[in-house]
């Protein structure tokens, strides 16, 4: 009689895929992280994160669910058209909304999430241009007067218009210096935290050396090197947002042409068209800029030049016309 074995055949089990929660809240979160292990800059993360969130509110105030895979380019393209005629946003924000909202559907795909991109079908619209506009003397001479300078912000304010004028840095490129990347002895400034993550320097007007020694003098009488140069109130980092609104005030108050539009960006605006007026090239202006391409200092061209002006007065067909306008 044949004995049955002792030994037991396990049940083969069949194996199941992990479910990732398609949450709207989990994979956001997951995503700021993922943008984080990519290395991606400071800004960028936070430009992911304001724009997510503001679609993530627009869901809940809407009652909509907050599962991914529920998400429809029709919910999409309501959130957009909430923008522009609910919170009359200008097409640029808008457009800098589908740009950060796309490659977060992106990574929803890859991570075999969602099944189908909503953003597949949403293109940018188109940005109007505008005139760059830069400050007159006469508006310099006015913006510079604003500040109190009796007090540490409005010195630093003051000492920041200096900067940027200068130096037609970005605002968050002055607002990241150190007081060690100031190189009064060989006139130059390093600016080691760029946009686009490559150091580069600038040089370092004479007109402003004794005024960054005095604000450094008197603001920072027991710095450290590695002390951040334009500080708060609490000797922290200035907030970008903090400037631009410091900046609003100003030409308000030096009831500066409406037109023009008083900020930081101005002040780089004015620096170039200003360097290219005095001779400079495009291409030693695109360095100072730290832009990676010349296409971008070559708008600056346009306004730079008086010949176009002079050549309409010269040559206008009405006024070589031998006619008595009354």
């Amino acid at each position: 009689m044949t004995r049955k074995s002792a030994v037991v055949t396990p049940t083969k089990r069949k194996s199941y895929k992990i479910q990732i929660p398609a949450d709207y809240s989990i994979q956001f979160d997951d995503y700021l992280i993922h943008c984080e292990e990519r290395n991606l800059t400071q800004n960028t993360v936070d430009s992911y994160k304001f724009y997510l969130g503001y679609f993530k509110k627009y869901l809940e105030e809407n009652q909509h669910s907050l599962l991914v895979d529920e998400i429809t380019e029709r919910d999409l393209k309501d959130f957009l058209n909430y923008m522009r005629k609910i919170k009359t946003n200008h097409q640029a924000t808008i457009n800098a909304a589908i740009a950060q909202l796309r490659p977060f559907f992106n990574y929803l795909i890859e991570q075999e999430i969602i099944l189908d991109n909503p953003m597949t079908k949403i293109k940018k619209g188109k940005v109007d241009q505008k005139p760059i506009l830069p400050f007159s003397n006469e508006d310099i001479q006015k913006l510079l007067k604003q500040p109190d300078k009796s007090r540490h912000a409005g010195y630093r304010d003051y000492s920041i218009m200096l900067m940027l004028l200068s130096t037609g840095m970005r605002i968050s490129e002055c607002l990241n210096l150190c007081i060690s990347d100031i190189d009064f002895k060989n006139s130059r400034i390093i600016i080691r935290e760029s946009k686009n993550r490559t150091p580069r320097i600038v040089g370092l007007a004479n007109k402003i050396k004794p005024e960054l020694q005095r604000f450094i003098r008197l603001c920072h009488p027991d710095y450290s090197p590695i002390d951040v140069l334009f500080q708060n109130q609490d000797g922290g980092k200035v907030a970008d947002n903090t400037i631009q609104e410091n900046f609003r005030n100003y030409g308000k108050q030096a009831k500066i042409d409406p037109r023009i539009r008083v900020s930081p960006h101005s002040f780089r605006h004015t620096y170039s068209i200003n360097y290219l007026k005095n001779g400079g090239s495009t291409a030693s202006l695109r360095e100072q800029l730290g832009h990676r391409t010349i296409e971008t200092v070559e708008k600056y061209l346009y306004w730079s030049s008086n010949d176009k002006l002079e050549e309409f007065k010269k040559y206008n067909p009405l006024d070589n016309f031998d006619l008595k306008v009354k």
